[in-house]
């Protein structure tokens, strides 16, 4: 038997997979009732799992991974936010974005991966021109980038930038980077180059911005479609990342239920190479694994396995197919059982 997969979602609890050692197959282990964990991340050398609890009094929860492969529960703690949707852990720290509130909290971690109450809340004003979705902040997304921390805010149309003191677990602003109005940054991706790639729920765009090569500062250079179809009812791009060898370009499609495949030309440009339709309804999020791409479709409640030719970058379906109740993250370990 393989490796360890994760799913979390709405209303199903973490659902857990053995992957096939040579296939896309997912056997299933059991699953643990907790509520809503929308977002996952994995302590790989620790065997620990932390997730978001999307509620209105949001919280965040910490596991010891089993042999096994099942969860057990650790510790948890209030967000200080509502409908956490996304965590990272950075040195010794998680820090969970509240999109319902616009703020992030810092918890500092002890060695057997038990989560303290928040140390820090980062709280964001603001608002943007899309009345019934940026009437607020709404932090989307916390990204990393050694000691950067960044939050990606759909409400306010910014990337809001952060240094992590190890010290105090306290976040220091340092800048804030804007994307076009009513564009609604969702989640980022950064490029070995230093460029960074955005999808834009909002105005279903992928925004590029270049490394100012004096002070570092961002500015946009490129936005163009995060899809190649033509969507009745509108199209709102999700997840987003790069291949492993920085070559192409993924991106979640909700609306035309696609992953765009888009090539990096030697200036960064994105080339759009094709879309696949990812066999279900609004993917949500995806979990790119080596050659292989495993999609959460929230709303048909199916995680979806996809194969990518290693040629021209683009996925294909593998048949391989498992029902969850509404999965919301697709998160592949290396551990073993």
């Amino acid at each position: 038997m393989g490796s360890l997969v994760y799913v979390g979602g709405y209303g199903s609890g973490i659902s857990v997979y053995a992957r096939g050692r040579d296939s896309a197959h997912l056997s299933p282990l059991g699953a643990l009732d907790t509520p809503d964990p929308s977002y996952l991340i994995a302590d790989h050398e620790a065997r620990l799992l932390y997730a978001v609890n999307e509620l209105d009094a949001g919280t965040v929860t910490s596991y010891a991974v089993e042999a096994d492969g099942l969860p057990r529960r650790l510790s948890t703690q209030q967000s200080d936010g509502v409908q956490p949707c996304h965590l990272a852990l950075c040195q010794g720290y998680v820090i969970a974005a509240n999109y319902g509130s616009g703020s992030a909290s810092v918890h500092p971690v002890d060695s057997g991966g038990n989560l303290d109450p928040a140390i820090d809340l980062v709280q964001h004003r603001g608002s943007g021109p899309e009345p019934e979705r940026q009437e607020g902040p709404h932090a989307h997304q916390v990204h990393l980038a050694s000691d950067l921390v960044t939050i990606v805010d759909l409400g306010t149309d910014r990337l809001m930038h952060y240094r992590l003191d190890p010290g105090s677990g306290r976040l220091a602003p340092i800048g804030e980077t804007a994307t076009a109005p009513g564009s609604g940054p969702r989640h980022a991706v950064l490029h070995p180059s230093g460029r960074w790639y955005v999808t834009c729920e909002l105005d279903s765009t992928v925004a590029t911005f270049e490394p100012d090569p004096a002070s570092g500062a961002l500015r946009l250079s490129a936005s163009q479609p995060a899809t190649m179809s033509t969507v009745d009812g509108g199209n709102f791009p999700s997840g987003i990342a790069l291949s492993g060898d920085g070559r192409f370009l993924y991106v979640g499609n909700r609306g035309a239920d696609t992953i765009a495949t888009f090539a990096l030309g030697a200036g960064g440009e994105l080339e759009p190479v094709g879309e696949v339709g990812t066999g279900g309804h609004w993917p949500r999020q995806f979990a790119l694994v080596s050659d292989l791409l495993y999609v959460a479709n929230e709303r048909s409640g199916t995680v979806v396995a996809l194969h990518i030719d290693t040629a021209t970058g683009l996925p294909e379906p593998t048949g391989e197919v498992v029902e969850v109740a509404r999965p919301s993250c697709v998160l592949v370990t290396g551990w073993q059982i």
